[in-house]
């Protein structure tokens, strides 16, 4: 015999009671049993007929605050020293909010957030946190890290993090993630858990000095065959037929400095329908596209002017051509007039194929997956507008 964990309604008069109870399976239960009086497999059976069976999976739920929470049972939420914030499951579950308000810890369920001591307020205390970030099972791939809220010391005026910064190590294999410091709010990290193997990941925040420090980072556990997984290799993964991707660091209302030293991949996932991928800054103002380029400077610069013997601050979009036209519309480097048929390196002031120019276009890639690979150097340039970039990306059907 095997049992299972089962959720009921017991209607008994007028009492409406959900229980959670061990029940055998119903291959146990028999009508008679060697003992029993006559009739005692009816009336058996009449009671088993008042039970009614309610499963509920431990889904995503959203709190009463918009906080994402999981759907148990209050007694379960209580058990893990969660929050019941609303209801789900029609009503028969709580949705339970899960946090850590530590420097440092273990986190070893689905759906945790990381925030400061004393959240909402500020943190000041010098020091290292460290969370190990344990899988909840053995088919758990990636963590992915969304930040809410996440506040600390900008930069240098180099870009780089030397007195705060955030830094994911992964499980078994992978890059470690490049230091991340200033204002993160709404950006998101993957970080390899080592499935099948009892090696975690680890998340550590590094601080010194007094500033007032503000996070709160939702840590989920990705399982392995999970549509949000992303290719190996993307430490960001963006899902839909439209987005918006920002460099680490941007913000709209303040040109911070973009940060230094950072070599990663932001991926997109191919939507059923769709062939190709075109990107293009952000129409908000000027500024939406600078690596490496100082202020009122718009030029565009591509190719071998982004290699590190030029400008070394350059974004890829593998095979790009404006309005994916690929008719030897793009001037790969400046001071050259030969046309070529794409571009995979951009920076400089403005997003386009063309070197030399200031006026933006849509750059359209056809390989897939589709990535943005993103590049700095560890010799930014003081005085000069590096803010990074805000680019909005659109998926083109086939």
């Amino acid at each position: 015999h095997f049992y299972k964990r089962s959720y009921y309604l017991v209607i008994n008069m007028r009492c409406l009671i959900l229980t959670t109870t061990l029940l055998f399976s119903i291959s146990s239960v028999r009508c008679s049993q060697p003992g029993a009086g006559p009739g005692a497999g009816e009336r058996k059976a009449r009671l088993f007929s008042m039970f009614s069976l309610i499963n509920f999976p431990n889904d995503e739920c959203t709190s009463s605050d918009s906080e994402c929470g999981t759907c148990m049972t209050a007694s379960e939420c209580s058990g893990k020293k969660g929050l019941v914030s609303g209801t789900c499951a029609q009503g028969f579950g709580a949705c339970c909010v899960l946090r850590l308000d530590m420097c440092g810890g273990t986190i070893s369920n689905n759906r945790t957030y990381i925030r400061n001591p004393g959240y909402s307020s500020t943190y000041s205390t010098a020091g290292t946190c460290t969370w190990t970030l344990a899988k909840c099972a053995s088919n758990i791939c990636m963590m992915r890290l969304d930040f809410d809220t996440s506040s600390v010391s900008q930069p240098s005026s180099a870009g780089a993090c030397t007195t705060d910064y955030f830094q994911g190590t992964p499980a078994k294999t992978g890059q470690t993630t490049p230091l991340i410091c200033g204002e993160n709010a709404g950006q998101h990290i993957y970080i390899d858990a080592g499935a099948y193997n009892t090696a975690s990941a680890t998340f550590a925040l590094t601080m010194t000095g007094s500033t007032a420090r503000s996070w709160k980072i939702k840590v989920s556990q990705i399982e392995c065959s999970s549509l949000t997984k992303p290719p190996d290799g993307c430490m960001q993964f963006h899902t839909g037929s439209t987005g918006t991707v920002r460099s680490l660091n941007y913000q709209d209302s303040t040109a911070y400095e973009q940060l230094q030293s950072t070599s990663y991949t932001t991926c997109v996932r191919q939507e059923k329908g769709y062939c190709k991928i075109g990107w293009k800054q952000s129409a908000d103002n000027q500024d939406t596209f600078k690596m490496g380029r100082a202020s009122g400077t718009y030029t565009s610069l591509n190719g071998k002017g982004c290699d590190p013997s030029g400008q070394a601050d350059y974004v890829v979009i593998p095979n790009g051509s404006d309005g994916g036209q690929y008719n030897q519309n793009c001037k790969a480097s400046p001071g050259t007039t030969t046309p070529v048929p794409s571009v995979d390196r951009y920076c400089g002031g403005t997003l386009t194929c063309v070197s030399q120019s200031t006026t933006p276009a849509e750059v359209i890639s056809n390989i897939r997956p589709f990535i943005l690979g993103v590049f700095s150097n560890d010799a930014e340039n003081t005085g000069v507008n590096n803010r990074g970039f805000k680019l909005e990306y659109r998926q083109i059907s086939c």
